[in-house]
């Protein structure tokens, strides 16, 4: 009896390493999200150490999977069964015809997330605001910082799409908005709330560090055709 006990012990203590190995330290944050005619929708953000997971909070749904040591966004479809790859490339902001601010201001009398004073941050084209934020000063400081890398990523996909929209469309707003984004938004902590003049608005809804999930969630899937990016990315917040 005792020598069973001993390998039943055994084999419990491997289980719970292969478990363990077969799970990620991350970091969730959790926003609301709304489109104009639109109910709001969740979108979940799983940060890792040097990955990126984002999704409709759903394991199954479609996601998107940003490598920071690599640089490389991987937008999954299920629904087509095809991955979009995104690589960094060093991008510039060209000389706008029009003036380009971002603007920060302590949001006075405003309750404290975590002890982090929130500011406000206005992203402006000329005398439009094309985005406006909320954002606790230092807030997943870490977490903030490779976000800020993936936006600027992304936008390396965007500024080589911008080639097939029309000039007509090529509002300032689009441009450094959606299209050349520093991810400036980011430099000093998570937004708490965030507005776009095309309507999209997005609100944290919560946040959890020191959090563990499958690693699976971070793989890709196998057999699904890969290609790069060109006309088919549309231009949205993500």
């Amino acid at each position: 009896m005792k020598f069973k006990s001993i390998i039943l012990a055994v084999f419990a203590v491997c289980t719970i390493n292969i478990a363990l190995a077969d799970t990620k330290d991350v970091t969730i944050v959790k926003f609301s999200e709304r489109e104009p005619g639109i109910e709001p929708y969740p979108v979940r953000y799983l940060i890792a150490q040097d990955l990126l997971r984002i999704d409709d909070d759903d394991d199954g749904s479609n996601y998107i999977i940003y490598d920071d040591a690599k640089r490389i966004i991987y937008s999954v479809n299920h629904d087509d069964s095809t991955i979009l790859v995104i690589q960094y490339k060093d991008w510039k902001l060209p000389a706008f015809s029009f003036s380009r601010n971002v603007s920060w201001k302590l949001l006075e009398g405003a309750p404290k997330v975590d002890n982090k004073s929130a500011y406000t941050y206005w992203l402006s084209a000329g005398k439009t605001v094309c985005s406006e934020a909320q954002v606790a000063h230092g807030l997943l400081e870490t977490e903030s910082n490779m976000l800020m890398r993936y936006k600027q990523t992304l936008s390396a996909g965007q500024v080589e799409a911008i080639v097939a929209t029309p000039e007509e469309m090529r509002t300032p707003c689009l441009l450094i908005d959606q299209v050349y984004n520093t991810g400036s938004v980011y430099e000093r902590g998570i937004p708490l709330q965030q507005w776009h003049v095309n309507g999209l608005q997005r609100v944290l809804s919560s946040y959890a560090t020191d959090k563990k999930v499958q690693a699976q969630l971070f793989q890709l899937p196998e057999n699904y055709k890969k290609y790069s990016m060109g006309d088919n990315l549309s231009f949205g917040e993500r």
